[in-house]
């Protein structure tokens, strides 16, 4: 026997004992509640990254399907157009014989009419006869014509029909998003058209570096508005676990990156990023005025590949020279002459499909391509006013299809070539052009620099004049002569404005963005630039013409 206080109190001392286990209990239900709330919401941010990555994955076969469209279509009317050219030629013969025949019949006719009795009688009518016999041997020719028609690739329509785009696979990942970790100067400030990189590194849930094959690391640079703010995202799979990751900046503000492992934030992201104008520093400056190795003589145009080689025409020099990124020279090619592989002027050039270059060559009216080592593959062009030939083209491109872009200048057109040199079409002309020099394709645009009118114009895919943008003068967006053109990484035109001494930049739109240069011999400053390139980094390389020099911008 016990008093009942004690009781209670002993009683009460194991309830309240019991429901603090309870609550324990409670709390580590609610947390894993809460655990379980956040997997379904991983998997939910799972399922939305797989639909959007299959998503952009079926964009992107349409877009190479458009393409490949687009691609028939154009071979289908360029070959149209060369059976039709023979037919078209035969046609103006036949045209012309029953010209003849006509002419003769009519002539006759009235001889016959106006003619006296002994006069008919002397009248010879081989000649009818031989016309007649020309007009059936013209068209006897059509049955040997060939039929174009369109073959299906149906291994193509199997596969896809069979196989489908895509799978959904499953795997089990020791790498945890939040302990892991990005680290550089881009999760925190970049400038808007040059590079800029971070490197991630995965970890497990011990915080140890680990490795998965199929880990999933998806990058977004996005303004405050949640649009799309950068170009080129690039994402290198180190396989050890880590990954180098750059991006190029196109406006200036802050961004958000939001750097995730299989749609799992890493630790920090989303980060803020502050994206700086850009400002146009002189890095290099190479080459100098001569005829050895190295040295210019008016260096006109310049291109780059995706190795970062810089090919210079040496326009005084008759040559076209090579060099590394840094200005080492590693090789050239041509000498003054008009056979092949000679220049008499040579100035436009490009990479074409990143191995071969393709050269205007002015005063030889015509275009030479040669393999990345210089060696003399083939040529197009000649000169006149037909449409497969050229009067002193200048600048030239290549576009999205491998087609060569040529300024046929003096013919005040825009023509284009197929990679093998057949004629394509043209725009431009009397009226539209008054002295095109160098032409580049930009999406569905074509982007020309009309020197005679100072100003820049823009075509669209088919040719049709859309609009212009700059006037002659000195001011921010106008022109001296404005000559080649290129796209920086920002997605913005750089234009040399030559007798101006400045590169400027320009959005697509022909609003101005910035310049940097001006006239002078000094380092950073030009004395008409032609010709500008971006290298692969987002650095801007400008032919220095009259200082006889190259240089770079960071």
């Amino acid at each position: 026997m016990i008093p009942l206080n004690e009781a209670a109190n002993e009683r009460k001392l194991r309830v309240n004992s019991l429901i603090e286990t309870k609550k324990q209990e409670a709390l580590q239900r609610k947390t894993e509640i809460i655990k379980l709330q956040n997997e379904r919401i991983k998997i939910q941010a799972q399922v939305a990254s797989v639909e959007k990555k299959a998503q952009s994955f079926v964009d992107d076969m349409m877009k190479i399907i458009e393409a490949k469209k687009r691609k028939i279509f154009k071979a289908v009317k360029d070959q149209a157009k060369e059976s039709q050219e023979p037919l078209r030629r035969k046609q103006c013969e036949v045209e012309h014989e029953l010209q003849r025949i006509e002419t003769a019949i009519e002539k006759t006719e009235t001889l016959v009419k106006r003619s006296t009795s002994a006069e008919i009688v002397q009248l010879d009518t081989k000649f009818l006869e031989e016309v007649c016999d020309e007009r059936e041997q013209a068209c006897s020719d059509f049955e040997e014509l060939g039929c174009c028609i369109f073959v299906e690739n149906k291994t193509l329509m199997n596969e896809a029909s069979i196989e489908g785009i895509g799978s959904i696979e499953t795997f089990f990942s020791k790498t945890k998003g939040h302990q892991s970790s990005a680290e550089g100067k881009g999760t925190s400030e970049a400038t808007v058209g040059l590079e800029a990189q971070l490197v991630l590194t995965t970890r497990n849930a011990e915080e140890e570096r680990c490795y998965e094959e199929f880990d999933c690391v998806t990058v977004e640079i996005r303004n405050d508005l949640g649009d799309d703010c950068a170009t080129e995202m690039i994402v290198q799979d180190n396989k050890d676990g880590t990954y180098e990751i750059s991006y190029f900046a196109k406006e200036t503000g802050t961004c958000q990156a939001s750097v995730m492992v299989n749609g799992e934030h890493v630790r920090g992201s989303p980060f803020t990023v502050q994206v700086n104008a850009r400002r146009y520093r002189p890095m290099l400056s190479f080459g100098r005025k001569g005829s050895f190795v190295g040295r210019f003589n008016w260096p006109w145009g310049v291109a780059v590949n995706e190795r970062k080689e810089i090919a210079v025409t040496d326009r005084g020099n008759k040559r076209v020279q090579i060099f590394s990124s840094d200005g080492t020279y590693l090789r050239s090619f041509g000498s003054k002459g008009d056979q092949e592989g000679e220049f008499n002027d040579p100035l436009g050039i490009a990479f074409f499909n990143n191995e071969n270059i393709a050269v205007t060559d002015r005063l030889n009216h015509r275009v030479q391509i040669f393999s990345e080592q210089g060696e003399y593959l083939s040529q197009f062009g000649g000169g006149g006013n037909l449409d497969h030939q050229l009067n002193c083209p200048w600048g030239l491109s290549v576009d999205s299809d491998g087609n060569v872009i040529v300024a046929d200048t003096e013919n005040k057109l825009i023509k284009i070539f197929s990679p093998s040199g057949q004629f394509l079409r043209k725009f431009g002309g009397e009226g539209s052009l008054v002295d095109p020099r160098h032409c580049i394709q930009n999406e569905n645009y074509f982007i020309v620099s009309d020197a005679g009118d100072h100003c820049i114009k823009v075509f669209d895919r088919e040719g049709t004049f859309l609009y212009k943008f700059g006037k002659e003068g000195d001011g921010d967006g106008e022109f001296r002569g404005p000559r080649c053109l290129s796209i920086d990484k920002a997605g913005h035109l750089v234009v040399g404005d030559y007798d101006n001494g400045r590169v400027q930049v320009f959005q697509l739109s022909g609003k101005f963005s910035a310049n940097f240069g001006g006239n002078g011999i000094k380092i950073g400053e030009f004395r008409r630039p032609t010709s500008t390139a971006v290298l692969t980094d987002g650095r801007i390389v400008v032919s220095d013409f009259s200082n006889h020099r190259i240089q770079i911008f960071e």
